[in-house]
């Protein structure tokens, strides 16, 4: 039976192997062709970063064969093993041969450690064996940051951007309701960036239109971040921030979707004073893709370096990070289409969105290779996530190919595993999954675009004064309106304004091309005129209860929360046939006629948030015969200025006991005009002054240059009375028609004023003038004023902040601790520490004149105007230019609470009007803790309810008291974001060392 089967299987075989003869031919031709190919002698094996899917679905690392001596022909089986298991690939017959082929090995192998990997490649009899080490490679989670970078203006004209992103909102809500059901990580968000396109598509929607948004917020199609623009946040008045984060908030409110990030788009750098409003708003992060070329200076020092940023009170936090720059996908794809985007008019013509046949093309890849192989060996960096962005450019439409290619892509790979994302999706992942290993700093980050405020001098100038009088208009509305509504829109429209000027697009990419730069410059000049007009007219709106255009009764109210003195300036009008002034009291006091027909008088000890009446008479009385000029020297019996008539500097300040608090070994002085030529070369007339002033500076950055002072100088005495002196110094200087500078002081008053006018000459060349401050303070420490902290200069600077130029808010103080200088600038926000270090041209990416650590030094420069940008700003200005500064000298340490109030003093100065009768208003609240004072106070919409500010200038935990001497308080509330209430406090409030707090009082 057995010989039976075996015939007839061999009889079956027969019949088979005729029947099809055919189809085995060619098995035996490639076996034949197989055994007379060559085989490879040896492979090389190499590791790769990629984790593909193994045959379990699991992710399992790449692994690169190639041959060596030959290509592999031969249908052949390759064994990988490694910690004890086995995957088996089998490759077919390849004519061609394969010089390398690809293998996948076991899934979590070299994930967390190197380990040794066996490979077996086997054909036939032919065996070659190898081992290598293979290292290990983080399984990589790439988060995309999908947006458009919003410069209001810059590529196009205003109205043109708003066009491109509020069609961007509108084609990112359908490619998200489109994509939504695909595999998660590849469904589409959109991330406006900042608030002003979803402000500016409500403000004119239809109701369906804002129903469609609201509900795409609310689903996840829509993200949205704190910021209302990209902001140049270290010149930011602490006031502003609200307004900054009002608009997110209020949408919070109105969709129940929490924002809790601050994305800030291209700025490099931000205030350490952002830190504790964040906290003040409930924000938990900020998320900072910078501009990685354009005079970033050292900010590059912390890409990819996320950090907890401890805010200067100890206890407010926000997760930092800044994820390199912006323009990967500007710099893969989006140079295709941003081209035919910059400059065009024509919104009709304006491309509407990016959308190819080949999703994949042009993508992440060049950059994520690159960047994950650094990070990969980046001690520093010992996180598997990695943030990047997605924009085609600078206002540039949505790339609607990229959810498919993160779909496509994470069907390819397991890992790098591709997530289209928020920005609190981003942070939320660090913080998760890092948040006890993320380092923790406490400083500022200076700012480095601040320079660019002084390429329009003018219209910086009229913002830091709008915001000033913004606040003053909320102070007093409350003084004279209590239980009145506020104009709260109107105000908020101001401060959109201002904001709207502090955003940080100038003007057109390319300056040089006439008819763009005019239009974008001149919208944005409106930003600036409309809130210098608004905030007058609502400064004059506040007074109106009581003001009239003619009286002879003058009220002077103090919006500030501490008693004060100060000058009050009548115009030529208003003090028209009026030969003396008398107090309460009906005491004659001094007043004085000023050469312009301005009359002056003191108002002495004005309440807090209080006033004072003055009455103005016709009455002539005996004119007191003091003097406080005399040649080239000011005396007003506290101080003594003296002033150069060869170079127009102050050389001497000299208190009551002879101390002079200016330089003597300094080449400037204190007031010193300088001019200094972009190339950093002297100019071609005039006396040249050296400014190296032994500045050590880092690297070899040491300024060699020279700048040129005044020329022609012919001092004057300009006013001469008991109560006002002044002496005005007139030259000629580079660069300007004319400069005229004029000291001033008053009598009794340790302080002295400085107005300085340059009429300055249009000129494209490089060019930046600058007023040196010398003093002789010996190893004197400079802290200055910023948003919500005070820091001082190297010391609270964390190591990728500016340092070649600062901006502060209000005010700055160099002392030792013996004496010390109080310094105001209320028009030029930017200055430098001990040189001209400003003097850097274009974009400097990596220059070595950047400057990592500042030396004590008690000279300063005010860097009143520039035109060092290549693009975005004005390449000249022309024009009568102001420049206006306040010394305070001091015979004691530094104080924070007296330095403080120097600076809001001369910032919100006393407000004098004509009024209708006597003012007689009691304060609204009172506080009892000189460390502590009112920042805001604002009434409510609906005149129900007051909002408090307070801020601490104490390095330690203190309390306040507050009690309401006009009324009787329901509540007493600490109050979120402004307008929740909180929690009831009483009276007492407890403050953490530099911290604000914010109250609600109905």
């Amino acid at each position: 039976m057995k010989i039976l089967n075996i015939c007839l299987s061999f009889c079956l075989t027969f019949i088979l192997i005729g029947f099809n003869s055919s189809a085995q031919q060619p098995t035996f031709r490639i076996a034949q062709e197989e055994s007379g190919l060559p085989f490879p002698s040896n492979l090389e094996c190499t590791s790769t970063s990629i984790y593909r899917y193994c045959k379990d679905g699991k992710p399992g690392r790449e692994v690169i064969l190639t041959f060596q001596g030959s290509n592999l022909y031969q249908s052949s089986e390759i064994e990988v093993t490694v910690d004890g298991r086995t995957e088996t690939t089998s490759f077919p017959f390849n004519k061609n041969g394969y010089k390398t082929v690809k293998v996948t090995l076991p899934s979590k192998v070299g994930v967390e450690k190197e380990i040794q990997v066996f490979i077996k490649l086997k054909s036939g009899s032919r065996v070659i064996r190898r081992s290598f080490v293979l290292p290990k490679q983080r399984q990589w989670t790439v988060y995309i940051f999908p947006h458009s970078h919003v410069d209001i203006g810059y590529t196009n004209t205003q109205a043109n951007v708003e066009i491109i992103h509020k069609r961007n909102l509108v084609n990112a809500m359908k490619l998200a309701k489109e994509t939504s059901s695909y595999p998660e990580g590849a469904r589409y968000v959109w991330n406006p960036e900042v608030v002003w396109p979803v402000e500016r598509y409500l403000k004119n929607a239809s109701p369906a239109e804002k129903s469609e948004l609201l509900d795409a917020i609310r689903n996840g199609y829509i993200h949205l971040d704190a910021g209302y623009i990209n902001d140049n946040t270290s010149i930011t008045a602490g006031e502003e921030f609200p307004r900054y984060f009002g608009d997110a908030k209020s949408l919070e409110k109105l969709t129940g979707v929490p924002v809790n990030t601050i994305v800030q788009v291209d700025v490099p750098g931000m205030t350490w004073g952002i830190v504790p409003m964040a906290a003040q708003f409930g924000i938990k992060y900020i998320f900072a893709p910078f501009n990685g070329s354009d005079r970033t200076g050292l900010a590059d020092k912390f890409s990819f370096k996320p950090f907890w940023w401890i805010g200067q009170d100890g206890t407010s936090k926000v997760l930092f990070l800044q994820p390199g720059d912006y323009t990967p996908g500007a710099r893969a794809k989006g140079h295709k289409y941003w081209p035919l985007m910059a400059g065009q008019k024509d919104p009709d013509k304006l491309l509407q969105i990016v959308k190819t046949d080949h999703p994949r093309e042009n993508f992440i890849d060049g950059y994520l290779w690159s960047k994950l192989k650094e990070l990969e060996g980046d001690k520093d960096y010992p996180y598997d996530l990695f943030p990047m962005t997605w924009a085609m450019a600078d206002n540039t439409p949505i790339d609607a190919d990229l959810p498919d290619a993160v779909k496509s892509w994470n069907e390819e790979y397991a890992f790098p595993r591709l997530v289209i994302s928020s920005s609190t999706d981003i942070m939320s992942a660090f913080e998760k999954k890092y948040g006890a290993v993320i380092p923790s700093y406490r400083g500022d980050f200076t700012e480095y675009w601040t320079d660019g405020l002084g390429t329009a001098a003018k219209e910086t100038a009229m913002n830091r004064n709008s915001k000033e009088r913004l606040i003053q208009a909320d102070m007093l509305w409350s003084m004279l309106h209590h239980g009145e509504k506020a104009p709260r829109r109107e105000l908020n429209e101001a401060w959109r304004n201002v904001l709207m000027g502090s955003e940080h697009t100038w003007c057109y990419m390319n300056p040089k091309q006439d008819d763009m730069q005019n239009e974008i410059w001149k919208v944005k000049q409106l930003f600036f005129k409309t809130a210098e007009d608004s905030s007058i007219q609502l400064l004059s709106n506040s007074l109106k209860p009581l003001s009239t255009d003619t009286s002879n009764i003058i009220a002077v109210f103090n919006t500030l929360s501490w008693q004060r003195s100060g000058l009050i300036t009548l115009t030529k009008d208003q003090s028209k046939g009026i030969f003396s002034v008398m107090d309460e009291h009906n005491k004659t006091i001094v007043s004085q006629r000023l050469s312009t027909g301005e009359l002056v008088f003191m108002a002495s000890d004005i309440p807090a948030l209080g006033a004072k009446n003055y009455l103005l008479s016709t009455k002539k009385t005996a004119i007191s015969k003091g003097k406080m000029a005399n040649g080239n020297t000011l005396e007003n019996g506290l101080l003594k200025v003296l002033i150069d008539p060869v170079t127009g500097d102050i050389v001497s300040i000299k208190d009551k006991t002879g101390n002079d608090f200016v330089s003597k070994n300094d080449a400037s002085k204190v007031n010193s005009f300088r001019y200094l030529a972009g190339s950093g070369k002297p100019a071609s007339s005039g006396p040249q002054y050296a400014v190296d002033n032994n500045a050590s500076l880092n690297n070899s950055a040491k300024s060699t240059a020279k700048a040129t002072g005044p020329t022609m100088v012919k001092t004057m005495i300009k006013e001469n009375g008991p109560l006002v002196a002044s002496i005005l110094i007139e030259s000629k200087a580079e660069g300007c028609n004319v400069l005229i500078r004029e000291v001033r002081v008053t009598s009794g008053n340790p302080e002295i004023e400085i107005d300085n006018l340059v009429d300055k000459i249009a000129t494209t060349q490089k060019e930046g003038v600058h007023f040196g401050f010398a003093f002789d303070i010996p190893d004197g420490r400079t802290r200055m004023d910023i948003p919500w902290g005070v820091v001082e200069i190297e010391a609270d600077q964390l190591p990728a902040a500016n340092r070649n130029w600062i901006g502060i808010q209000r005010w700055l103080d160099i002392s030792n601790g013996d004496k010390g200088v109080s310094w105001c600038s209320l028009d030029a926000p930017v200055f430098e520490s001990g040189n001209m270090t400003a003097n850097i041209i274009g974009g400097a990416f990596h220059s070595p004149e950047w400057i990592q650590h500042l030396p004590l030094s008690s000279t300063i420069y005010s860097w009143a105007l520039n035109n060092h940008w290549h693009t975005n700003f004005p390449l000249f200005q022309e024009g009568k230019l102001r420049f206006r500064y306040r010394i305070l000298p001091h015979q004691h340490g530094y104080d924070a609470v007296k330095a403080n109030r120097f600076g809001l003093e001369q910032s919100q100065p006393l407000v004098a009007t004509p009024v209708k009768e006597r003012a007689n208003i009691k304060p609204l609240v009172k506080i009892d803790n000189d460390k502590i004072f009112i920042s805001v106070v604002k009434t409510s919409a609906d005149g129900n309810s007051m909002i408090i500010r307070l801020r601490s200038l104490s390095e330690k935990p203190e309390s306040v008291t507050l009690t309401f001497p006009s009324f009787v308080p329901k509540s007493v509330r600490t109050c979120i974001a402004d307008e929740v209430p909180g929690e009831e406090i009483g009276g007492e409030v407890n403050m953490l060392p530099y911290g604000i707090a914010t109250l609600i009082i109905e």
